[in-house]
């Protein structure tokens, strides 16, 4: 059975960082194959890269029995927009990621950033698309200063972690978090065999 991890990087994130991580590493040792969606809009619209992210889940599906995709803040609305879609992901992790908008970002000065404001028609259209949904695991910092763990809860059944000691960007650099990820995906994916 091949296993893919993709993974979506969050907002100014060039997606680089992904290889440095314990996620990354553990993943591979376990006979996970990873894969960095490296087509997504630093700028926006996030509508675009989660189409984006559906045409590369479509090309990986035809290789890989079970994906998993990991989003990191924005990373993790441009994989769930993907899902929403009807990308054939079988689970979804998202890290830090501002499923109830961000109270700050309407008053951003990119579009994208707008995006993620709190209550946004962007967030609101995402939320109402019909359809299925993969199974979700939300995983929150404890020290995270930019994204309330209120507000990474989604608004549909998901596993909740909240990883003690660590910031936004730190969290996917902590083992806790690679451990958590792969246990899930591994009890999931076990599952679906």
């Amino acid at each position: 059975m091949s296993r893919a991890l993709v993974f979506v990087g969050g907002f100014a994130a060039p997606g680089n960082e992904w290889p440095l991580t314990p996620i990354r590493r553990s993943a591979r040792e376990q006979g996970w194959r990873t894969k960095y969606f490296n087509e997504r809009l630093a700028f926006g619209p996030i509508t675009t890269s989660a189409e984006r992210l559906v045409n590369l889940i479509d090309e990986l599906h035809r290789i890989h029995d079970t994906i998993v995709v990991i989003g990191h803040s924005m990373g993790g609305l441009v994989a769930e927009h993907a899902a929403a879609l009807g990308a054939p992901i079988d689970a979804l992790v998202t890290i830090g990621t501002p499923h109830q908008g961000h109270f700050l970002s309407g008053f951003g000065p990119v579009p994208v950033m707008r995006e993620m404001g709190t209550n946004s028609a962007y967030l609101r259209s995402v939320e109402a698309i019909p359809g299925p949904r993969p199974p979700i695991l939300v995983i929150t910092a404890a020290r995270d200063r930019l994204v309330p763990k209120s507000a990474t809860r989604p608004n549909r059944p998901h596993t909740f972690v909240e990883v003690p000691n660590v910031g936004h960007l730190r969290v996917i650099f902590d083992q806790i978090t690679a451990d958590t990820i792969l246990e899930w995906a591994d009890a999931l994916t076990g599952e679906m065999r």
